[in-house]
Parts: structure tokens; C-alpha cells; sequence
């Protein structure tokens, strides 16, 4: 069923006073989580693992209007449902407050987002925007302690395989933990620079590639995980051609072209290598269709005489 066929059997008559709902109910929530809305956006504008926030409500957004052929047919109705996760939303707000832990604040946010989704447009629509609304929770910061453990492992992982490489290049390189030694130079590897922030981003990248592809489970399943390896690669990358700068072009240049322009460059090269992933499955697993090559039916016709006995 095409998503133009499925939109004219949901009906909304009523969609332009829901959308003013909507309108209403995000700016209260934005008043209401404030002071996580502003923390992110000071995270997002500091931080460089975060500087991708930007860029998740647009997406959002888009994958929400992509979706909108999955809306189940059928009248929309508000769900009372919805009313009881925005009052756990609150509650949750209320206690990360209280407690001061920004990982139940973020979850209460998203969970009050759901809510509001469900309690406007009713859970015909929220069968199709569920994962668009969950993907906010990208925007968000991870909790520090989970941060801390990503991003050390990160440094030394990224240190240790760029040292192989910078070796194979023809520079002695040597790697003690985050901190790469080449002769008289040292290259450290900085949190920035861990890989946390490709992670980040492409995770969401996989996430929006599974949400919007037609694959099946174990192909999602693939594509998602394959953010870490990914990841990884691109992060190695990075070092390897600041270490090689370094040694060809010098310091300065070597930190103003490679060291902060390689960091926008690596997504560029992230959705390649998943546009590549996703050409390999293509061709190694191809989808078998319902006829059976070699076999042709054919239905003779031949007349029927029908004799008519004689009285």
C-alpha cells in the first residue's frame, strides 16, 4: 500500500487545531526542561562529541515526514495513554531535579515528548512517529560516567592502530597510551579527537538508515552496529593524516588544516563507507522472488463439442 493511499485512510478533519496543540505543548515542555534544553545547546556549541546536536531535531523532523505512510488507517483519536507518560515525564523531571542526575532528566524529556505525540495524534499516528521521536534522544548528552568510559578506551584504541599505520607510512612512531611519540614529536590523541564524537553521530546516521530502509531484521541489526567499526576507521584516519601532516607540512598547518578540518571531513567519509555497506549487502544477498525461474504454465484451450441427443 503506497503512503498516499494509507494518508487518505487516516482521517484528521481536525489537524490544523492539533498541530496548534502541538505548537502549545512543545513550547511548554522547552520551558519546562530549560535548563536541559540549555545545557545541550551550551554542550553542542562547546564540546565537539556534541556539536552534531544541531542537526538532530531537523532530522527528526524528516524522518517523521518520510514515515508518514506508516500512519495505521482509520479515524485519529487522542489516547488518554499518552496523558499518564507526560505526568511520569514530569515526575521523573521533578526527582532529576531533586537528585540532580541529567540522565533521568533526559529520559523523562523524551518520555514526555512520546506522550504529548500520543495524546495529540492518538496512536494510529503514533505507530509512525515513535521512532523519529525517540530519535531526540541523540541531541542529548550522554551520562558522564558512561561518557568517561567510552572516551578513555577511545583514546588509547585510536593511539595504538593510527601508531601501526603511521609506521607503515615510513615514520617511527611509537604509542603510549592517548599520546603518539614520532622523534621529537608528540602527537596526543585529545578527547575530541577519541572517536565518541563520530560514535555519536553515526549511530544517528545508522539509526535514521534503519528507520527509513526496507531491509530485513538482521540487515537493520548489521547496519546499526556497524557505527562502531565505522567509526573506529574513520577516527584512525584522522590521526594517521594529522601525523603525516605534521611530518610533511609542519605544525601549524598541520593542526589548522587536518586536525579541525578532517573533523568535518570524517562525515563525509562516515556516509560513504555506510553507502558502500549498504551496495555490498545489495549484492551479496538479493532478495528471491515469489515465481519460479524455468517453469512456464501454459493453459490449452481445446473446443468442446457437445452433441445433442435427438428425441
Amino acid at each position: 500500500m503506497t503512503a498516499s493511499k494509507k494518508l487518505t485512510e487516516w482521517h484528521c478533519p481536525d489537524w490544523r487545531s492539533r498541530l496548534f496543540c502541538t505548537l502549545g505543548f512543545g513550547i511548554v515542555i522547552a520551558i519546562l526542561f530549560r535548563e536541559l534544553l540549555f545545557g545541550c545547546i551550551s554542550r553542542w556549541t562547546t564540546e565537539p562529541q556534541y556539536s552534531h546536536g544541531f542537526a538532530i531535531p531537523l532530522m527528526a523532523l524528516g524522518l517523521g515526514w518520510y514515515s508518514r505512510g506508516k500512519f495505521l488507517p482509520g479515524v485519529a483519536r487522542s489516547n488518554i495513554f499518552g496523558l499518564s507518560m507526560i505526568v511520569s515525564g514530569i515526575i521523573g523531571h521533578v526527582a532529576a531535579i531533586y537528585f540532580y542526575v541529567e540522565a533521568i532528566d533526559a529520559i523523562s524529556f523524551v518520555v514526555t515528548a512520546c506522550g504529548t505525540t500520543l495524546l495529540i495524534w492518538g496512536r494510529r499516528a503514533f505507530a509512525a512517529l515513535w521512532p523519529s521521536v525517540l530519535f531526540l534522544g541523540f541531541m542529548l548528552p550522554l551520562p558522564f560516567q558512561i561518557e568517561r568510559a567510552l572516551s578513555d578506551p577511545l583514546q588509547v584504541l585510536g593511539a595504538s592502530e593510527a601508531a601501526w599505520y603511521i609506521q607503515a607510512c615510513g615514520i617511527p612512531a611509537i604509542a603510549q597510551g592517548n599520546i603518539i611519540l614520532m622523534g621529537d614529536t608528540q602527537l596526543g590523541v585529545a578527547e575530541a579527537c577519541s572517536g565518541l564524537r563520530m560514535l555519536m553521530v553515526f549511530f544517528a546516521i545508522s539509526t535514521a538508515a534503519v528507520i527509513v530502509s526496507k531491509r530485513t531484521v538482521w540487515e537493520k541489526m548489521l547496519i546499526l552496529f556497524s557505527a562502531i567499526p565505522i567509526a573506529l576507521v574513520c577516527n584512525v584516519l584522522r590521526i594517521v593524516a594529522t601525523a603525516i601532516a605534521h611530518q610533511s607540512l609542519g605544525r601549524e598547518i598541520a593542526d589548522l588544516v587536518f586536525h579541525d578540518v578532517s573533523g568535518w571531513l570524517m562525515m563525509p567519509l562516515a556516509m560513504l563507507l555506510l553507502f558502500l555497506e549498504l551496495k555490498l549487502l545489495d549484492f551479496l544477498f538479493i532478495e528471491p522472488s515469489n515465481a519460479r525461474p524455468g517453469m512456464t504454465y501454459h493453459i490449452l484451450t481445446q473446443p468442446v463439442i457437445v452433441q445433442h441427443a435427438r428425441e
